[in-house]
């Protein structure tokens, strides 16, 4: 089968189906149990960075590792009481193999002292 120089030439060169890496949220807990004021709580966190439960992929674990999240090819991450073995600093915004990762505490353990360290954190990973 030969290909005609006109038909190559008209044919897209951009990479038109990629889909832009998806920011992770980790949670201890299956979405089924996570109480309503707790996806409330969510919700209003991710909108503060111009984002919403749409576009985020939220994924269940007692604990984890950078490793077995490269599958998922997130470039940020977000821990809500889920920890990384090896262990990463609290509120932080920490980078490893080019993943941008925040471990904070369970949603429903997020006092206004946590949410305010949370919210430092973001404003760092996100650039706002």
């Amino acid at each position: 089968m030969s290909t005609e120089p006109s038909i190559v030439e008209s044919l897209y060169q951009e990479d038109l189906y990629r889909i832009p890496p998806r920011l992770l949220i980790l949670m201890p807990k299956s979405w089924a149990d996570v109480a309503e004021n707790e996806i409330t709580q969510l919700s209003k966190i991710l909108a503060a960075v111009k984002t919403n439960l749409a576009s985020v992929q939220i994924l269940t674990r007692e604990t984890t590792t950078l490793e077995s999240l490269q599958t998922f090819t997130p470039d940020r991450i977000i821990s809500f009481g889920v920890p990384f073995e090896p262990a990463i600093k609290s509120y932080e915004n920490t980078e490893a193999n080019g993943v941008k990762i925040i471990y904070a505490d369970a949603l429903d353990s997020l006092d206004d002292a946590r949410k305010k360290n949370l919210w430092l954190a973001m404003r760092s990973m996100f650039g706002v």
